[in-house]
């Protein structure tokens, strides 16, 4: 008798030496062959060779501390990219603060957005992507513009400007644009002088100006030029126009210029059709 007690308590070890061995290996619930520390095929479906749309009700874990929903290996912490295409997150709402929530928190609120914290306040996230900003202006009022002297132009007028603030993107009394976000901006400045005596080897120089910083060209620059004539000198117009593209940060500014070395003087052309800004967000 002694012996069997003996037999069954050595049984009973080598039991659960077996399933502690196993433990620390694979778990497969309802599938016997487990690929992940644990494995679970919820619709006991997957039988020897299963394909994507069986494997849609497993549910992983991996080694790396991933979890796959209808997914048999995860590139991410979380996925859920299942073949059935029903990988839809459920978010409920919430009644912690932001800061305990941490920065990088989603939640649902009742107003029918959802909400993510920045560490700091819970903000809510658009329905709608925001309006790019598009602004176009012209001059047709006169602005006397001093000899090698370079000279900010104001006094424009709107045609469009699509900014959401109040008031728009630009400010056509100083003729300064504020940029709504981070972006690209396609940028255009075209000016005209009026007409009068164009001395040798003079210049008109339109420049389009922001507001320092580490990703941006500060001034991109265009130099039209007036060298000898044969007659000595002309009277007729001079103009100059100048294109750029800025990478700005929200609030960076941009405001456009004209400088010449006529010798004196010259009042911007009071026509509209030839004193124009354009500026597009891309």
């Amino acid at each position: 008798m002694k012996n069997r007690d003996n037999m069954k308590y050595r049984l009973l070890a080598y039991v659960l030496i077996f399933s502690a061995g196993k433990m620390s290996g694979q778990v497969g619930f309802f599938t016997p062959n487990p690929v992940h520390p644990l494995h679970i095929d919820a619709g006991k479906d997957n039988g020897a060779i299963p394909d994507a749309t069986k494997l849609s009700n497993d549910v992983v874990i991996t080694s790396g501390g991933r979890l796959g929903v209808g997914v048999l290996n995860p590139v991410t912490k979380v996925d859920v990219r299942s073949a059935d295409n029903e990988g839809i997150i459920g978010i409920g709402t919430n009644t912690q603060t932001a800061a305990e929530a941490g920065a990088g928190a989603l939640r649902y609120n009742a107003g029918g957005f959802l909400d993510y914290s920045d560490g700091e306040q819970w903000i809510s996230l658009p329905l709608a992507p925001p309006t790019k900003a598009l602004v176009n202006a012209n001059k047709s009022s006169v602005q006397s513009i001093s000899s090698s002297v370079s000279t900010f132009i104001s006094g424009w007028t709107e045609t469009v400007d699509l900014g959401t603030v109040a008031g728009g993107d630009f400010d056509p009394a100083n003729g300064i644009f504020k940029a709504p976000r981070d972006g690209f901006y396609l940028v255009s400045f075209s000016i005209t002088l009026a007409s009068g005596n164009i001395p040798k080897n003079t210049f008109i120089e339109t420049a389009i100006e922001s507001n320092q910083n580490t990703e941006n060209i500060p001034v991109f620059k265009t130099v039209n030029s007036y060298p000898a004539f044969q007659a000595g000198s002309v009277s007729n117009y001079i103009s100059g126009n100048c294109n750029a593209i800025f990478n700005l940060k929200k609030d960076d500014t941009i405001k456009f210029s004209i400088k010449h070395n006529i010798g004196s003087a010259r009042n911007t052309l009071n026509d509209a059709r030839l004193n124009n800004v354009s500026i597009s967000e891309l």
